[in-house]
């Protein structure tokens, strides 16, 4: 059945079961934000549709994971989250459920790394925080280097990804979110991996973070128009 394919690309060799779960979450997110943070993508069809890809995106907030998956509902990705959220049982069996790879931020490991590159290995979509923790400016902090290892060990198409608006929403002196704002996501033009593999791997993570503050830049000045 052609739509059972098409469900099946979104997360290759999952049961559809977790596929349509992740829809589940992902519709009432996007009635969440839709309502509360009057919510906006743009740039989707940037995504590719099969084979790896890595999501690179800025980090202002807790809530960045989510905006970053509302726009790329037919990429379905997996995505870091802290160990300590699995000390909560039920917590951590929803976090399995949606594809969160636990990291110790206090005392990475390699496991992680590893973790993080089979997956692209295996043509599934992974997003990404290069600045390694919310950002206590609102701009693009530097990338930290492990970025380009998986880069260059998985060889993934890259999609710059600009989140704007969450730092507001959510910013890391805050213990809660506002219930109210505005929030928008960007995604740029894929970038092949060979591309930054030509450069040094200090000039190829500048340019990623350019090219994701470029695009929160662009992301804040369509936001102020309308």
């Amino acid at each position: 059945m052609p739509l059972l394919k098409h469900l099946q690309q979104r997360q290759p060799g999952h049961p559809l079961t977790r596929i349509v779960w992740w829809h589940c979450c992902h519709a009432l997110c996007v009635v969440w934000f839709a309502v509360c943070y009057r919510f906006r993508f743009f740039g989707q069809h940037h995504i590719p549709r099969s084979g790896p890809v890595l999501f690179l995106a800025n980090h202002q907030s807790m809530l960045d994971p989510i905006i970053a998956g509302i726009g790329s509902s037919h990429r379905q990705f997996y995505a870091m989250a802290r160990a300590t959220l699995w000390n909560n049982r039920l917590l951590g069996l929803l976090m399995d459920s949606l594809n969160a790879i636990p990291v110790d931020q206090d005392k990475p490991d390699a496991s992680t790394m590893k973790r993080c590159i089979e997956v692209l290995k295996d043509n599934h979509a992974l997003l990404i925080f290069p600045e390694g923790a919310r950002t206590l400016s609102g701009q693009t902090e530097p990338f930290e280097p492990g970025t380009m290892l998986i880069i260059k060990r998985a060889k993934p198409t890259i999609i710059p990804v600009a989140l704007e608006g969450a730092y507001d929403a959510w910013p890391r002196t805050k213990k809660h979110p506002r219930p109210f704002g505005r929030i928008a996501c960007q995604y740029g033009p894929p970038i092949p991996a060979e591309d930054l593999l030509a450069m040094k791997p200090k000039d190829a993570l500048e340019h990623l973070r350019v090219t994701v503050e470029g695009l929160r830049v662009e992301l804040a000045e369509r936001m102020q128009k309308h």
